[in-house]
């Protein structure tokens, strides 16, 4: 397409071409031409020709240019002053007279008027309006419908008393008379939802005294959820919202991480990082909250049937008279929010699992289970008829022997979060689904290699790396066969270059005063030979070939102390050779 063309870069070329070739002293005329045709200054023409047709006049800049008498730690201390009386709201209250004055006041030497100060404050980038700007926010994108859903809860215009809807008027409830508001103690909430991608709003109404982690619940299950009339449903893949109390709520957050939506809330006090919904908060504010004074409902339910159906109405551009679509700078074409919507794709669609089960995950149970040798985990899912195995083969961090925490998972075939901690602090999280429990008559699974016609080795684990490693410094620039080979000959490791006993010898003990020591006193009778008992010594006599029927009884009326282990000889030659034998005391002295 041909471009316009324009007069004024046309002009300032050819002026420039006239600026060369004028004769020394001439350009002054030529100058005063052009100023008198646009009312520029000269240094607004020089710029302009340098801007549009690149054109210099090659002259020397002025060495004092940009310089000035004004003290820079003055000029910042009055934008700092400036800075420091900012409301919230972004509105200066201290203008530069003001603080010239009090930056005066306290040793800033001022010698400026407030209008060559501003221009200073201004070109040094230093005043509010400038720190204001970079500030600006970033435009952000999302890659599909449902990819962002931004949720913010806000209070309602409306409230119901005694059964009779009644609309919050600013003379009743203004920010001096809150305690009037406060009597109200079943106000009604807004919850909205703002599709990214889209730009598709979706709000719900509840009645409560505040904020609360089951009314969010309830509201994301409406939102994501499949409802009658209503195209619009799913998960999304991440939520935006700010760090109230309810949107932290640990139930919330236990169902989200189950949902795998990544959840990102935004500092507090910033709340244009999620102006998509504050925007929305206004539309359904202003264009459906309104009519509300014109046509009541009478209860919630009845203001959330309206609010479906504007809603599906705004967003498809289907209500009479009214243009709805969306005006963003990037569509060649105004565009219904819901056309943009229906672009989602059936992978980008996630379908919200049935109400129970995610019941069931908002209590966000956590288990631990031990790795087992043959590197797999065995869980239970709450989706799951019966417990299934987890491959953990290869993953980095896990080892035999581990107690991980594990966490369901409500999208995928049972899956699982396994979450494995570092060393620096920083948990790794895994998702993992079972493996494929087939198994054959004989109970072994079909995906293990048959004896003798394949072969395979689990991958190794970070414990398997290391031995590996070590291995290396151990048996330097050998094999695996080798190392082998030099585990059962028992050579010597690290080729022999260790000195762990050699240097022993060679260390130089200090010398020392040798001690004294104590004589111990020994007893004889600690020596003396414990007599044996007359059981013992019968059944030592019948092994000597005595046989006597009262070997027994005699021995305990001859030798009532015991009988000496020395004297057995000599009783057992004299049982043998006598029937009676002779009498005598062997224990006494």
């Amino acid at each position: 397409m041909a471009t316009m063309p324009n007069p004024t870069r046309e002009y300032l070329q050819g002026f420039a071409c006239r600026l060369d070739a004028a004769a020394h002293g001439c350009k002054r005329a030529l100058l005063e031409e052009a100023r008198t045709l646009y009312g520029w200054s000269v240094s607004k023409l020089y710029a302009e020709l340098e801007r549009q047709v690149g054109w210099t006049s090659g002259r020397k800049v002025r060495a004092d240019k940009g310089a000035t008498k004004a003290n820079g730690e003055s000029l910042e201390m009055i934008a700092a002053l400036q800075r420091g009386s900012v409301r919230a709201n972004d509105k200066k209250t201290m203008f530069t007279p003001v603080a010239s004055s009090v930056a005066a006041n306290n040793g800033c030497e001022i010698t400026l008027s407030a209008r060559q100060i501003n221009r200073l404050v201004k070109s040094r980038r230093l005043g509010v309006a400038q720190q204001a700007e970079a500030r600006a926010p970033v435009t952000l994108r999302s890659l599909h419908p449902n990819h962002v859903h931004q949720v913010d809860p806000s209070l309602c215009l409306v409230y119901y008393m005694r059964g009779q809807q009644r609309i919050i008027r600013d003379d009743e409830f203004y920010k001096n008379k809150l305690e009037k508001l406060a009597k109200v103690k079943f106000k009604v909430w807004r919850y909205v939802l703002w599709d990214h991608a889209s730009g598709l709003v979706l709000p719900w109404y509840v009645e409560a005294a505040g904020e609360s982690p089951v009314n969010l619940y309830k509201f994301l299950m409406f939102a994501w959820g499949e409802q009658p009339g209503r195209r619009f449903h799913g998960v999304p893949k991440i939520l935006m919202w700010d760090k109230g109390s309810a949107n932290t709520a640990a139930a919330v957050q236990n169902l989200l991480a189950a949902l795998e939506v990544k959840s990102i809330t935004h500092a507090p006090g910033n709340a244009r990082a999620k102006g998509g919904v504050e925007g929305g908060n206004n539309l359904v504010e202003t264009q459906f909250e309104s009519r509300l004074r014109f046509d009541p409902v009478h209860s919630v339910e009845e203001l959330n049937a309206a609010a479906a159906a504007w809603a599906e109405a705004y967003c498809a551009n289907a209500i009479p008279h009214q243009d709805t679509r969306l005006r963003r700078k990037g569509l060649k074409t105004p565009t219904a929010r819901y056309d943009l919507w229906m672009k989602i794709r059936q992978d980008e669609l996630r379908l919200l699992p049935p109400e129970p089960v995610c019941q069931v995950f908002l209590e966000g149970r956590k288990v631990t289970r031990k790795v087992a040798r043959d590197l797999t985990i065995s869980y239970a899912h709450p989706r799951a008829d019966a417990p299934r195995t987890y491959d953990v083969a290869g993953l980095a961090g896990v080892c035999a022997g581990d107690v991980l925490e594990i966490s369901p998972l409500l999208f995928g075939n049972c899956a699982i979060s396994l979450r494995v901690p570092r060393y620096d602090g920083e948990d790794v999280i895994y998702r993992l689904e079972p493996e494929a429990d087939e198994r054959d008559d004989y109970g072994r699974p079909m995906t293990a290699p048959i004896i003798g016609e394949s072969y395979a080795s689990r991958p190794m684990t970070d414990a398997d790396r290391s031995a590996q490693a070590l291995d290396g410094l151990l048996y330097p620039g050998m094999t695996a066969e080798e190392m082998d080979k030099a585990r059962r000959s028992n050579a010597a490791l690290m080729g022999g270059t260790v000195d762990a006993v050699r240097h022993l010898a060679q260390i130089e003990i200090p010398a020392a005063l040798p001690r004294r020591g104590t004589d111990i006193a020994i007893q004889a009778s600690q020596f003396e030979t414990v007599p044996m008992t007359h059981f013992e010594a019968a059944k030592a006599l019948r092994g000597m070939g005595v046989d006597r029927q009262d070997l027994h009884p005699w021995l305990v009326a001859t030798y009532p102390d015991g009988v000496k282990e020395e004297a057995l000889a000599e009783i057992a030659a004299g049982l043998k050779g006598n029937t009676e034998p002779r009498l005598r005391a062997v224990g006494g002295a």
